[in-house]
């Protein structure tokens, strides 16, 4: 099996990790399309090259790049039609410029496809946001959810199609290990959080 994604989140090294956990299947070839960095409020993240044994990561380019809802990959439907893909996966939100552009593509091209979601706020969206989002929801032929509560977002926007619930990425324990806790001395145990950035930023961002 063929499969084409396009992801800007797989910029980041260590979530390439799961590129290449799939790539290992000997059934699939996997070729794994990003934009050269991404720009947001927090700055520029540049492409890592981390773990990228056993399947093609290459770079596209990106038009409108930082714009969440609005950014798009104009080689895209070149890049699908030179590959041949069985599936298309679209690591995007359903109500991107992006996921739209790509969904259009693979239609023509007779390819079934999917997208990624992370969004658990149910948001309405001004004009052609909107009518992008619902196309979406109509037309894929599969959705993948980071969390349940994003899974309920887009069934109560109207989605019916399949639908699985995959948090993505996960911990790499042989990065991150539990360390065994010792009496702090000369004071209490001191617990610190980190909390999502992009819970802040929601109206921005998401």
């Amino acid at each position: 099996m063929r499969v084409l994604m396009l992801s800007k989140a797989c910029l980041v090294g260590i979530y390439q990790g799961k590129l290449a956990a799939l790539a290992s299947d000997p059934a699939l070839t996997l070729r794994v399309l990003v934009p050269p960095y991404w720009r947001d409020e927090r700055g520029i993240t540049a492409l890592e090259r981390v773990h990228t044994e056993g399947y093609d990561l290459r770079v596209t380019p990106m038009r409108w790049n930082g714009r969440y809802h609005l950014h798009y990959y104009p080689h895209f439907a070149r890049e699908l039609r030179a590959f041949a893909p069985d599936i298309v996966h679209i690591d995007e939100e359903p109500y991107n410029l992006a996921t739209w552009l790509a969904l259009r593509a693979a239609r023509q091209a007779g390819v079934r496809s999917l997208f990624f979601t992370w969004q658990n706020i149910q948001r309405r969206y001004p004009p052609p946001v909107t009518q992008l989002e619902s196309w979406v929801l109509r037309t894929v032929d599969y959705a993948l959810a980071g969390t349940e509560g994003a899974a309920e977002v887009w069934r109560a926007k109207g989605y019916r199609r399949p639908l699985a619930v995959i948090p993505q990425f996960g911990v790499d324990l042989t990065h991150f290990t539990p360390r065994v806790l010792e009496d702090a001395p000369g004071g209490p145990l001191q617990i610190g959080y980190v909390a999502a950035w992009c819970a802040k930023k929601a109206q921005t961002c998401c």
